[in-house]
């Protein structure tokens, strides 16, 4: 109790706040993939408006055939710039709050009748959502296929998840009584190299990493503080793709555009040209970077040492060159070099304290090495939580693309030995 007789309010977790006090939050926009009524599967997002201006979120991916609620997670009083980023990925369109009531609970409520329960975070984003009682209108909405559950199998369901599934719809609903579907084509990597599906990819992912948090996440050692990588993001990341510099950030954008071709060729010839290239324009850190690349492709790594050094003693600053050489110490199994790069922390706030701000490209290169380090360190859970801030632009890095990927693989053979 303060002096003056006032009662002083503690500081209350996010998820604590969410289940007491979001429901008297007023309702702000609604969205939805555009595709969800052909997809069958829904990426919903929820607003609630705080009084200063920010909103908290709910996200749901449902899956109205069959399973219901796969995932569930939930932004805490965020700015709307941050909304909109999210309704980019998941291909979103506005939609009533009714209508979005009754698709998420009509789907949890269909899955239950099967046997499925939800995502464990609905335990919390429930709230975000009002009361599922007579004061929302009933709209009716198609669950299954006629009705009837549809199960479709992911690229990501082992023989043993599907069998589970698949007894579960036997007990619940009786053999026969449902639709069993089976794709037996299986994810491949350049679907998301080469112009995959962005949202299907996301969906495969969340579903997968889930799935390993769901049977792992208690038994596992983790370093990393997820709400703090979510908050340097927010926070500390400027809108500049590899610079903080928006002059020298244009001009790497540029460069990077007109000379594609010659730095995907990885040759001799495109050595000597980007050398050229790097003569004629002495103050871009770009070509560098590029030139460590080609060195390292064409298996010269003391070439590409050199050229990373000398890159990084003329342009201290520009991370993204130092974060580009950590990545690859990473893959090539130099876990110590690339850690050092990294000052030894595992957050790039804490690594660089001087800076107050990084360029996106710099935090996405800085936390996929460090997922290729956890990964070769069988740190799963935490080289989950750094692919969880990579795949929020996962086409826009091929550091992002690698790590997700090769994250995917090692998760995979992990469930299969457990199933």
């Amino acid at each position: 109790m303060a002096k003056s007789g006032k009662v002083v309010q503690l500081f209350q977790k996010p998820e604590n706040f969410i289940k007491t006090r979001a429901r008297e939050l007023q309702l702000g926009s609604c969205y939805i993939n555009f595709d969800w009524e052909e997809s069958g599967i829904a990426s919903a997002l929820v607003s609630r408006k705080h009084t200063n201006g920010n909103v908290t979120l709910g996200f749901y991916l449902i899956d109205l055939k069959c399973l219901g609620i796969k995932d569930a997670f939930f932004k805490f009083n965020v700015g709307v710039d941050e909304m909109f980023d999210l309704v980019d990925q998941m291909n979103g369109v506005e939609i009533e709050y009714e209508k979005i009531h009754n698709i998420i609970y009509g789907a949890e409520a269909f899955a239950n009748d099967c046997g499925f329960k939800p995502h464990k975070e609905w335990t919390v984003t429930q709230f975000i959502l009002a009361e599922d009682d007579d004061s929302i209108p009933l709209i009716e909405i198609e669950f299954g296929e006629g009705g009837v559950p549809a199960f479709f199998v992911g690229p990501y369901d082992n023989p043993a998840k599907v069998n589970q599934i698949l007894a579960t719809l036997d007990k619940n609903v009786g053999v026969g009584n449902y639709l069993f579907y089976n794709d037996e084509d299986e994810f491949e990597d350049d679907e998301i190299t080469e112009g995959g599906d962005e949202q299907s990819f996301k969906q495969v992912y969340h579903t997968f990493t889930s799935a390993y948090r769901d049977k792992f996440e208690g038994s596992s050692t983790v370093t990393l503080d997820k709400d703090h990588i979510a908050e340097i993001w927010g926070q500390k990341v400027d809108l500049g793709l590899y610079s903080l510099n928006d002059e020298l950030d244009d001009r790497i954008i540029e460069y990077a555009e007109e000379y594609e071709a010659i730095f995907e060729d990885k040759s001799l010839e495109s050595i000597s040209q980007i050398h050229a290239l790097l003569i004629q324009n002495p103050d871009m850190p770009l070509f560098y970077a590029e030139l460590f690349l080609q060195y390292k492709m064409m298996g010269l790594h003391g070439k590409a040492d050199a050229m990373a050094k000398k890159g990084m003693q003329l342009f201290p600053d520009f991370l993204y060159l130092r974060f580009y050489v950590a990545h690859a110490a990473m893959v090539d199994g130099e876990l110590e070099k690339g850690l050092k790069l990294l000052n030894k922390k595992y957050n790039v706030d804490e690594a660089f304290p001087q800076r107050t701000a990084f360029a996106e490209g710099e935090f996405m290169l800085f936390y996929a090495a460090l997922c290729q380090y956890f990964m070769a360190n069988d740190s799963l859970i935490d080289a989950i939580t750094c692919s969880d801030a990579l795949i929020i632009e996962v086409y826009k890095y091929a550091c992002s693309e690698n790590a997700i990927l090769d994250l995917l693989s090692v998760i995979k053979a992990k469930l299969g030995e457990v199933y």
